[in-house]
């Protein structure tokens, strides 16, 4: 080939060297710039990446009825969410997006004046408070309805990173219904972190509870947390040097919460609740300050609750998420506040639903046998005594007709005796049916109560009136201290060491008086205490397991309100709760069946509740009326009065045993009694 052809081909190969050899060069700058000029630089940017685990929370479990009844579930809560990390995959100007973002949810915002730059600054705002700090999407809206869904998902390619997700909502069924016994979820308070905590590290659960979780904060929400939360998933989110997620991977799928399964029936407490709300509104009428009652049903062969009622009722649902001033009022903060559960943590005097506790004691002390009768004269007391309610009297009385009657007199004259012979012993056999002692429920906020006796009023009075003396005789020292030193004379100071020693006296005299009428025991103190007054004071759980106790034949048993709980995959049954004996009373078989036939004559013949179960042939067993006095004679409170009820059914094979008040209710037969009725009816399927 001629010089002349190769020329056009030699210029091509020259440019393609030339261009090659810029391009090497290029690339060597470029490395040399990298790794060289800006090593530092780059290496600090490297050593900012960080990878953070970011937990995905699981979707609560369930809770169920003994019948397997849904109580409490979760229902999808759709929500419009920006994800920071998927937003920055994109070769996009994510201010855009947001500002595309705010265009279509302007009609769906809950502040209709803001404009589409007020709503992309709040957007932004949300992002910065969140997203650098959790590393987690950014919930935009909730509630999204329809309309909105369809918006964003015609739009879906110019918004990256938006996406509208369904997540569970935490739904009471049924309302009101056993609302306190469930509880309810929110956030966990900084208070709460530590509680929580403490009681994973005794469940041998390494989960630690942080800042944002949903926790139940009453009942079993609260504790059975552990099985209802679940296992939560971890995402690992790749975080740059100015804290802004780069890549997200899931590490563990989150696992859904164990199903809970309650002993509680809800048709019987359907039942328990609707008669309780329809006895309170009749005597509303009559008696405004009349709102509030309880009822309790329990097995008395296993300690299962089968039903647990407290009114002013409370729904759960009232309680989720925001909750404003009223709603604060009406469950926390008023006199009869609905979240107060009257049933488990309210203490009341059990006026004579006591009276059986004061027969086992006399019984036990062997100061009476059960035919030996005394008057019913109010002579018979002596001085200081309670006159028998209603003004009667009711002649001569044994146990059997003074139980049905509930004499007050009967029951003084045997307390007395028992007081003066042995003065610790009602308060032993109380506590050894649950009065005034924990039961160790399984759901927490139980209240204890108090059953007295000498000792316990010593104990809990005299350290008051010690440091009130103390705190007087003091005072006086440091005053004629300062008296003396500025004192003219000894004929000054004289005089003011008589006037201080005055003073003393008068103090000591009046610690004397003050610790002879409130520390010793008293005979008023034998006679209020054997008629369920005066200090006494217990919750409807504690009697209802009480009655329960002397109907089983001594055995007082734990009582609980969850059965078991469920793999709600496979249905196993991964934890389940059995009957537990806490102790067996020291009172005999004997005397318990006289208890027992003592009580059934209070709903037959002559008793207190004779007629309550009349028109009811099916039934048998047995109760207590109670007219509880909520103050002193001369007070406010001394005319009003809470109407309380204990009863068992049926009398030959007791399966059941009830205890209910309504407050201001008056006598008890006429108020907690018909809910007792309906309860048992429902339970046994009498007609």
């Amino acid at each position: 080939m001629e010089k002349r052809e190769l020329g056009p081909y030699q210029r091509r190969m020259t440019g393609l060297a030339i261009a090659v050899v810029i391009v090497f060069l290029i690339l060597v700058f470029n490395l040399w710039r990298l790794q060289i000029a800006n090593a530092a630089y780059y290496a600090e940017r490297a050593a900012g990446n960080v990878m953070k685990d970011v937990v995905t929370p699981a979707v609560r479990g369930e809770i169920v009825d003994a019948k397997d009844r849904v109580l409490v579930r979760n229902e999808p809560n759709f929500v419009l969410m920006l994800d920071w990390t998927d937003l920055q995959k994109v070769n996009k100007e994510w201010r855009e997006v947001v500002a595309k973002l705010a265009k279509y949810i302007k009609p769906y915002w809950p502040y209709e004046n803001q404009s589409v730059e007020l709503i992309t600054e709040d957007i932004f705002v949300m992002i910065r408070n969140q997203q650098w700090k959790s590393y987690k999407p950014v919930v935009i809206l909730e509630d999204v309805p329809p309309a909105l869904q369809a918006v964003i998902a015609e739009h879906s390619d110019e918004l990256p990173g938006v996406s509208i997700v369904p997540q569970p909502v935490r739904v009471y069924q049924q309302g009101t219904l056993l609302g306190q016994v469930l509880g309810y979820v929110r956030e966990i308070s900084e208070q709460e972190i530590e509680e929580f905590n403490k009681k994973a590290e005794e469940l041998g659960d390494s989960y630690r509870y942080v800042p944002g979780d949903l926790v139940g904060k009453m009942g079993v929400e609260k504790s059975y947390d552990f099985w209802l939360r679940g296992e939560h998933g971890i995402d690992r989110v790749g975080v740059d040097i100015d804290g802004r997620p780069v890549e997200r991977v899931t590490v563990k799928e989150a696992k859904p919460g164990y199903t809970v399964k309650l002993t509680i029936d809800s048709e019987l407490q359907r039942v328990v609740e609707n008669k309780l709300d329809e006895i309170i509104r009749g005597i509303e009428k009559k008696h405004p300050d009349a709102q509030a009652g309880a009822a309790v049903v329990i097995e008395v062969k296993t300690g299962k609750i089968l039903a647990m009622a407290s009114r002013p009722f409370m729904d759960p649902n009232d309680l989720i998420g925001i909750i404003s001033d009223e709603t604060a009022e009406k469950y926390f903060n008023s006199e009869d506040a609905a979240s107060f559960n009257r049933a488990l943590t309210g203490l009341y005097p059990p006026g004579s639903t006591f009276k059986m506790i004061t027969a086992m004691a006399a019984l036990e002390a062997k100061v009476i046998k059960p035919e030996d009768t005394f008057s019913g004269s109010y002579s018979s007391l002596g001085s200081g005594g309670i006159a028998e309610w209603g003004g009667n009297n009711f002649g001569m009385l044994n146990l059997y007709r003074g139980l049905a009657k509930s004499s007050n007199i009967y029951f003084q004259i045997i307390g007395r005796k028992v007081f003066e012979k042995e003065p610790e012993l009602i308060r032993k056999i109380a506590n050894e049916f649950g009065l005034g002692v924990k039961s160790g429920i399984d759901i927490p906020g139980e209240g204890i109560g108090i059953a007295p006796s000498p000792a316990w009023k010593k104990e809990y009075f005299k350290p008051y009136y010690d440091q009130r003396r103390e705190n007087q005789l003091k005072e006086i020292d440091e005053k004629y201290t300062a008296l003396l030193e500025a004192a003219k004379d000894q004929k000054e100071r004289d005089k003011l060491l008589k006037q201080k020693q005055n003073e003393i006296n008068l103090v000591e005299q009046d610690y004397k008086e003050k610790i002879d009428f409130y520390v010793n025991w008293r005979l008023f103190d034998s006679y209020n205490n054997s008629i369920g007054q005066g200090y006494n004071s217990y919750s409807l759980l504690q009697l209802a397991n009480y009655v329960a106790t002397i109907v089983n034949g001594g055995k007082r048993y734990k009582p609980y309100v969850v059965d078991k709980i469920i793999d709600p995959v496979t249905k196993e049954v991964v934890f389940e709760n059995t009957p537990e004996v806490l102790n067996e009373v020291s009172v005999s078989k004997e005397n318990l069946e006289v208890i027992k036939k003592a009580m059934a004559g209070v709903t037959s013949g002559e008793g207190t509740a004779n007629w309550l179960f009349a028109d009811v042939p099916e039934f048998s067993g047995g109760g207590k009326t109670g007219t509880a006095q909520l103050g002193s004679k001369g007070t406010a409170q001394g005319e009003n009065y809470n109407g309380m009820f204990v009863a068992f059914a049926p009398y030959d094979d007791p399966q059941i045993a009830f205890a209910g008040v309504v407050e201001y209710g008056g006598h008890g037969g006429d108020t907690a009694g018909y809910v007792a009725k309906e309860a048992f009816k429902h339970y046994f399927g009498w007609k």
